[in-house]
């Protein structure tokens, strides 16, 4: 759990539970392994275990609504929301998302297959109006991930192409999409894959020219092997939210 999160794109973390498998080719190289690994798990990639920090979102709300400002909270970054052996525990969470009304929780999957039998029952026609849904699309394998998001009420609907495989077309699907966010792979050296800043570039290019705000996460620097935070593409930082705007304090 985080409360004040290093991931430049969200205010917290938090893990209703931790542990899935890896399904995709941005799953190579997951961090979850080695953090998991660290904490004393020694099978970090055998199915999801229920955590005991439940109460934390609750204060994190309380906080929020005694400030009047909203906070986002990325949820599940040690696991996926939706996956299979979580369904026993996502009645409590759904229900934990409806109570905590100033946080807007950023729920991103790599089983958008899932998505629609997991969704509670009053969903409804446009989604929890503090639920962002977002899925992975890093590689061009991944775009069925995002034409299944596009067939889900949501109040914002994000991909996280990160991390960022190859080169990505995503004008066929730009018109339904809120946010996309780009960034390296974060893992040894030697391991991760390279990212090259043309193909973020490009991916800027398209969100410009269909109003999708886009957030430029990190890349690594080549000579110093360290990741770079700024956001720059050709001098401008590019690290942008979907509306309305968040206030920040």
């Amino acid at each position: 759990m985080a409360e004040k999160s290093g991931i430049g794109w969200t205010h917290h973390t938090f893990n209703p539970w931790w542990g899935c498998e890896k399904v995709s080719e941005e799953c190579r190289y997951c961090y979850i392994g080695a953090i998991m690994k660290r904490a004393g798990i020694k099978h970090p990639f055998a199915g999801p275990r229920r955590t005991k920090t439940w109460e934390i979102p609750l204060r994190w709300n309380r906080k929020a609504q005694d400030a009047s400002i909203r906070r986002r909270v990325f949820t599940c970054s040690m696991s996926d929301f939706f996956h299979a052996e979580a369904d026993a525990w996502r009645r409590d969470i759904w229900k934990l998302i409806r109570e905590c009304e100033a946080l807007d929780w950023l729920i991103l999957t790599k089983r958008s297959e899932r998505i629609t039998e997991c969704l509670p029952a009053d969903w409804g026609m446009a989604g929890y109006s503090n639920v962002w849904l977002g899925v992975t699309c890093g590689h061009p394998q991944s775009y069925y991930r995002i034409a299944d998001l596009l067939k889900i009420p949501a109040r914002v609907k994000f991909i996280s192409a990160e991390p960022l495989l190859g080169s990505l077309d995503l004008h066929h699907y730009l018109s339904g999409i809120d946010w996309v966010i780009t960034g390296c792979e974060q893992a040894a050296k030697g391991t991760r894959r390279p990212m090259d800043l043309g193909w973020v570039r490009d991916i800027n290019q398209q969100c410009l020219e269909t109003n999708t705000a886009h957030y430029f996460k990190q890349y690594y620097d080549q000579e110093r092997g360290t990741p770079l935070t700024n956001g720059l593409i050709d001098g401008v930082v590019c690290q942008n939210f979907p509306p309305p705007t968040i206030v920040e304090v």
